[in-house]
């Protein structure tokens, strides 16, 4: 499934803990590089927005790697990419929703339940 704006502010939110206006605005940025590419070279991003880059790679919303490729003249170049981390998005958006069932049972429970009487009823 392909990672959205909406989607990937929720990632942002959770993982990064920013408020959803903060978090939006960053989605649509980083959405902006990508358009409906999965990947990206890395000389396409300016050196600011590479910053907010590197805190989503260590949030787990986007990864990196690189290659290396031979030049004619015979030395190696290294070519950086950044990619979309779209099934830990998915994984991270869809906690959201199961974050109420891990909760223990006892919790749900009302005060009233764990007054004990020695007295038989």
């Amino acid at each position: 499934m392909p990672v959205t704006v909406e989607n990937l502010t929720k990632g942002i939110e959770k993982r990064m803990a920013l408020p959803h206006d903060q978090a939006y605005a960053i989605a649509g940025r980083v959405m902006d590089y990508f358009g409906f590419e999965s990947f990206i070279i890395d000389n396409a991003i300016n050196a600011e927005d590479r910053k907010t880059f590197y805190s989503l790679h260590d949030a787990g919303l986007l990864r990196s790697s690189w290659e290396t490729v031979l030049l004619l003249s015979g030395r190696n170049w290294r070519i950086f990419y950044w990619e979309i981390n779209a099934s830990d998005i998915d994984r991270i958006v869809g906690e959201t929703e199961e974050a109420g069932r891990d909760e223990p049972v006892y919790k749900g429970l009302p005060e009233e339940a764990w007054t004990h009487s020695a007295q038989p009823q």
